[in-house]
């Protein structure tokens, strides 16, 4: 395995997301999720600030899609913009960074996980050797390994079998483990990135719960792979990162369109759903499924025109677009009011119910995704997907009983800078 040392690092360019916190018995854990955070000058400067204020003992990093969207020519600048990270935060000598950007790889899932330790709480923590079982002490020094990690006896690194979904081009989608030991509590720090939403439309014509499934399909691996490799032990247990949950589609679009009428149009060939495993959802008619590229709800209205001449009374009836749905277009008439008014379809999100074993603190802050990546423009979002909580912290039971005996605060961070199309998120406990 590589390691990429400070005198040997790359230039910079941007980066993907960032995590959240957490705290044991004695020390705090802090960290967050977002896009783009670290790459960003502003957004970046803004991170390193926000760590130094909350002076957590250890910060744990998540990031998805590691190098952006343009991992090929900006993936390998990552590192620097860790180094860049580590060189604000003076007071976190142990810097731990696991950065999957081996593109051509059959493995490849563009994770990366960071963990920054700080100087008063090097001795109190040692991190797991899945190849031994034993813990070995950390040391102050910055290492970042850049390839191997499937080689790695500290990490656990897995991209989701292609037996997941068949039919479609595989993608980058898996997790990455890291196990530590807080005094004498263990902790793990699960990396996860989940399956999209591919088509808006496959969601109203073919079936609510067609991708849903899928994310389950994978957590639910995850889950599974986890338990498997704990053996006696028994960790707090936090999975964090863009898992990608959506809004229970019907009962959100009726909130969205009520007293407007469904009107599909256009002709477009093939299925909506773009090769999804589809095995168990009963498929729409043939006609919907052929002819179907966009789908409008309308409203109807009328207006009563008197004409002044012949003293007759005319009825005008018109219909307004409410709501304008494409397989990668949401336009809402009034944008602004659907992020505004974001606690009235909070409810519908539920995807988290699926997983009774995991826990998840109240949310209180506006949808993470998908946010505007222009700079200038930062504060809006983007017609391109119904507004999501992607970003989340996840923990098992064990997990969030310590969070609640602390003073644990969730939020979203970074609303007025551009940090990519999803925003950050934080967990943290003091």
């Amino acid at each position: 395995m590589r390691r990429v040392g400070r005198d040997s690092l790359h230039s910079c360019s941007q980066s993907r997301r960032l995590l959240e916190s957490i705290d044991s018995e004695r020390l705090s854990i802090a960290g967050a999720a977002g896009t783009r955070a670290l790459g960003d000058r502003v957004a970046g400067g803004r991170v390193s600030q926000r760590i130094n204020d909350e002076m957590a003992d250890i910060v744990v990093i998540h990031m998805q899609e590691t190098g952006g969207k343009h991992y090929v020519e900006c993936a390998w600048q990552v590192p620097k913009l860790i180094e860049e990270l580590a060189l604000r935060l003076p007071r976190y000598p142990t810097v731990r960074a696991y950065l999957d950007l081996e593109h051509e790889a059959p493995t490849f899932t563009a994770l990366g996980s960071v963990m920054l330790i700080r100087d008063a709480s090097i001795g109190a923590i040692s991190q797991f050797n899945f190849a031994t079982r034993s813990y070995v002490a950390v040391e102050k020094g910055l290492h970042i390994s850049v390839d191997g990690l499937e080689d790695s006896p500290v990490i656990v690194k897995k991209k989701f079998p292609k037996h997941f979904w068949p039919t479609i081009k595989w993608g980058r989608k898996g997790y990455m483990q890291t196990r530590w030991k807080v005094n004498n509590s263990t902790f793990d720090f699960v990396n996860v990135h989940l399956f999209h939403d591919e088509s808006n439309l496959a969601l109203i014509h073919e079936n609510p719960l067609l991708y849903s499934s899928n994310r389950k399909r994978a957590l639910d691996y995850v889950l599974d792979q986890l338990t498997r490799s704990d053996g006696v032990c028994s960790p707090f247990r936090f999975i964090f990162g863009d898992l990608n949950f959506r809004l229970d589609c019907p009962s959100f679009l009726n909130r969205l369109t009520e007293r407007a009428s469904l009107h599909p149009l256009d002709e477009q060939h093939g299925s909506m759903a773009d090769g999804l495993q589809t095995s168990t959802i009963t498929p729409i008619s043939d006609h919907l499924r052929k002819t179907v590229s966009a789908i409008e709800f309308r409203r109807e209205a009328e207006d009563d025109v008197n004409s002044g001449i012949c003293k007759t009374s005319i009825l005008l009836v018109f219909f307004s677009c409410v709501l304008r749905i494409e397989k990668k277009r949401f336009d809402y008439f009034n944008h602004k009011k659907l992020l505004d008014d974001w606690k009235s379809y909070l409810e519908d999100d539920c995807e988290t119910k699926n997983f009774k074993q995991l826990h998840e603190l109240p949310i209180n802050f506006p949808p993470t995704y998908p946010w505007s990546e222009d700079p200038e423009d930062s504060e809006v979002m983007m017609k391109t997907r119904a507004p999501a909580w992607c970003d989340r912290v996840l923990m098992n039971a064990r997990a969030f009983t310590i969070v609640k005996k602390g003073n644990p605060s969730y939020s979203s961070f970074g609303r007025d800078i551009c940090t990519g199309d999803h925003k950050v998120i934080l967990l943290n406990i003091v």
